[in-house]
């Protein structure tokens, strides 16, 4: 599953970026857009938008014309993607773009390297080169960049460039997991689940599914946890905890939503109304970890 999971995820990269889907709404309550596109989703959110998901913080971009585009690494990132996408008043020019990315990447900018890793990867404005694309992958995860550990994690599980190497890329995921990478954090909850390249571990499971949901707002964590604390298995079992995990997943998934219909029939109107109003507080309140990842030197 892990190795088809990180073929997938790299494999669609080039479509959602040349077709532009990493703009739309993923599924759930936080847009959530599983696969290697979801970094460039977000970003690109930061550029046209105008706005860093989830972090209520208003951020201008200056116009192609803009004699106040100052050199710093953000800047620079921002500025290629609106050249790579021809956005907001900027023509569609590709080396423009790519120079932009060098230039940013040349003054640290994690993000600019995974940029440039994923121009690689599909030939985007670059000849394909899958050799660029790694190095420039390894520089963003070694610099401490979650999304670009958690990518590189997808190679080592998947073979993908490299040798296929399941510790490599545990170590990896654990690496962005600490970091607060939603995404890592829900496929660590998973492997402990099933044992997969590292023993099995409920209660491990348990405590990264609890961080994917709460850092990231995964909806498969709130899924994958609201059935652990319904079992029992890993820890205490509590149908109230179990309700308030699954109320926040039905939304997308279906088979929560009947487990949230079978557990509402055995907890009182009371404790339902109470769970109901602590679910729609923790997404009032929600503010992902992950938006700090966007940009930043």
């Amino acid at each position: 599953m892990f190795v088809k999971r990180a073929k997938a995820r790299i494999g669609h990269l080039s479509g959602e970026i040349a077709s532009g889907t990493s703009l739309k709404k993923g599924p759930g309550p936080f847009g959530r857009h599983r696969g290697p596109g979801h970094l460039l989703g977000a970003l690109l959110i930061f550029v046209f938008v105008g706005v860093a998901p989830g972090a209520g913080t208003i951020l201008a971009a200056p116009s192609p014309s803009s004699s106040s585009l100052s050199d710093s690494p953000n800047d620079l990132v921002r500025e290629g993607l609106r050249f790579d996408f021809g956005a907001k008043g900027a023509p569609r020019d590709l080396p423009r773009a790519i120079a932009l990315y060098r230039k940013a990447a040349a003054r640290g900018s994690l993000p600019a390297m995974m940029l440039l890793s994923q121009r690689y990867e599909i030939g985007r404005g670059v000849p394909r080169d899958d050799s660029r694309a790694l190095f420039w992958l390894r520089k963003a995860a070694r610099g401490g960049y979650p999304p670009a550990e958690d990518a590189l994690g997808d190679r080592y599980a998947g073979g993908v460039g490299v040798k296929k190497d399941d510790a490599r890329a545990v170590s990896w995921y654990l690496r962005a997991g600490r970091h607060g990478y939603g995404e890592s954090q829900d496929l660590l909850g998973l492997r402990y689940e099933r044992g997969d390249g590292v023993p099995r571990d409920l209660s491990r499971a348990r405590y990264w599914y609890e961080r994917a949901a709460r850092d990231a707002g995964n909806p498969d964590a709130f899924s994958r946890l609201g059935a652990l604390w319904e079992s029992g298995q890993g820890g205490p079992r509590s149908l109230e905890r179990a309700y308030f995990w699954e109320s926040l997943a039905k939304t997308t998934n279906p088979a929560a939503q009947e487990r949230y219909e079978a557990l509402s029939k055995k907890l009182s109107p009371e404790v339902r109304r109470r769970l109901d109003r602590e679910a729609a507080e923790f997404l009032r309140r929600y503010r992902p970890r992950w938006s700090r990842f966007l940009l930043r030197p």
